[in-house]
């Protein structure tokens, strides 16, 4: 199993772009309180405090506000913080944290896949291609190891038919038209054949 560079490096920009926009100023305007992450990075030695403003100007409609400041805790003067800096900051962190979660998804599924469609076929398929490279070899020297063929033509042919019925039932397993316990009990029926 393994995933393209290309699709990591899609995937962590994805992530970080999501993580600013999406979860930091999407989500942290639902719950401000999840911006308090980006403390370190913005209010270097101070506290960040929040204060909500409501206004109706006129009747019907309502605004609220939100503002950050920081407040340095030694004088308390307020700094008023931007929302994009801090937005930036702890849109990182929480794009870096999702993108984690989201490789570890990436791995998983591509685990399973790979089980599913062949991960397993390994061993039969190195059976079928060591059967086709010894029919080959007596095709062109005319000489074969007695145990393993007793009529090169016709054992040519079978592994030759065996990795095409191979080839077929994984196409079968992966387009999920088949169960993995099908799949198994075919694949298993193809080797006993060779």
């Amino acid at each position: 199993m393994k995933l393209k560079t290309s699709t990591i490096i899609w995937t962590f920009l994805w992530c970080w772009f999501m993580g600013i926009t999406a979860i930091s100023i999407g989500f942290g305007a639902i719950f401000p309180s999840m911006n308090l992450v980006a403390k370190p990075f913005v209010c270097l030695g101070g506290k960040m405090d929040l204060t909500k403003q409501v206004y109706n100007p006129y009747p019907g409609n309502t605004i609220t506000t939100l503002t950050w400041y920081c407040v340095d805790e030694t004088s308390g003067a307020k700094t008023e913080l931007g929302i994009f800096p801090m937005s930036l900051y702890s849109g990182t962190i929480y794009g870096w944290l999702f993108f984690g979660a989201v490789l570890i998804g990436m791995v998983v599924v591509a685990s399973r896949r790979q089980k599913a469609t062949g991960g397993t076929d390994r061993a039969g398929m190195e059976r079928i291609n060591a059967a086709l490279e010894e029919a080959t070899k007596f095709r062109s020297t005319g000489r074969l190891r007695q145990d393993n063929f007793a009529n090169p033509d016709s054992n040519l042919k079978s592994a030759q038919d065996a990795l095409s019925r191979m080839k077929e039932l994984k196409e079968l397993r992966a387009a999920n038209l088949i169960s993995e316990t099908e799949y198994q009990e075919k694949r298993t029926e193809i080797l006993k054949s060779l």
